[in-house]
């Protein structure tokens, strides 16, 4: 397996944002300015009607150091930071920022006050396992479906597996965390070996369960079963 590039890198802390502020002494406008200046945002909120909490006071196109921000979004329910390097750095970041907004600006921060976060971590890898063949029966069906296809539809088209999605049962919660993918990347031949990946986990774990499957995908590889005559 090899990691080709992240693509989004998300912690959302689950907080209820008004604690940080219990007397509302602190002046959003005076956070935006100073947030821009320390982690040099492009995009800010310039405007009153920017400063609301119900719709996201974003942040975009900053950096800490020689991490790049996509983005930070401030929601009633909590604040998100997004790069492109890690969830750990994602999460150094929103530390980093809540502490510094705690000493020098008087919101009320503790790292206790966040116990409860949600991840997302996006990727692409190429790797040359057959992924996506969990059971040898799908080269049954791909084998029947590809071959009848091009019968009925008068060109020869060769179906694969093309994902694999976890999910916890949505009915549990209204709101929660992202789905755990495989699958094919989109906007590139099936013959490059080349996946995207999402999952509700941090960016180091992801990676290492990914690598985990691979090779047990690769100790209990498959035989191929004969083509249609």
């Amino acid at each position: 397996m090899q990691l080709a590039s992240v693509i989004r890198a998300r912690v959302y802390a689950l907080i209820q944002v008004e604690d940080l502020n219990p007397r509302g002494r602190v002046y959003y406008p005076d956070i935006a300015e100073a947030l821009v200046a320390r982690y040099e945002f492009k995009k800010y909120p310039t405007k009153i009607e920017d400063f609301d909490e119900s719709k996201g006071i974003e942040f975009a196109d900053g950096r800490a150091h020689d991490v790049v921000i996509d983005k930070v979004v401030i929601l009633s329910s909590g604040i998100y930071v997004d790069t492109r390097d890690d969830t750990d750095a994602s999460d150094a970041i929103l530390h980093d920022a809540l502490e510094w907004l705690a000493s020098d600006f008087g919101l009320t921060y503790k790292p206790e006050m966040i116990s409860r976060r949600a991840y997302i971590s996006e990727l692409t890898f190429h790797s040359d396992a057959p992924l996506l063949y969990v059971h040898p029966v799908l080269q049954e069906l791909c084998r029947v479906a590809s071959s009848e296809v091009a019968h009925n539809f008068g060109q020869p088209l060769t179906y694969e597996p093309a994902a694999i999605n976890l999910m916890y049962d949505k009915l549990q919660t209204a709101v929660g965390p992202a789905a755990f993918t495989v699958q094919r990347r989109e906007g590139v031949p099936f013959s490059e070996n080349k996946y995207y990946s999402s999952s509700p986990l941090k960016t180091a774990i992801h990676l290492k369960l990914l690598e985990m499957y691979e090779q047990a995908v690769i100790k209990g590889q498959f035989q191929s079963l004969p083509a249609r005559s």
